[in-house]
């Protein structure tokens, strides 16, 4: 993991969330922190992977040769 990803969630999401004011929309951590690590892990799967899955059972050889 790359320490900017770290300093940035630190910065914007726990220095945020310390302050009284935002307190009652960061306590919901389920709503927030699960989604984004979802996100995050589909992202490093990289992109269209579930597409290229899909298609790739539909050809006839099964995908066992390039396109």
């Amino acid at each position: 993991m790359n320490w900017s990803y770290i300093s940035a969630f630190w910065t914007t999401v726990v220095m945020s969330c310390v302050q009284p004011v935002n307190i009652a929309a960061c306590l919901p951590v389920q709503d927030w922190l699960i989604p984004a690590v979802h996100d995050y892990i589909r992202y490093k799967e990289g992109i269209y992977v579930n597409e290229k899955r899909v298609l790739k059972q539909f050809r006839l050889d099964g995908g066992r040769t390039k396109p």
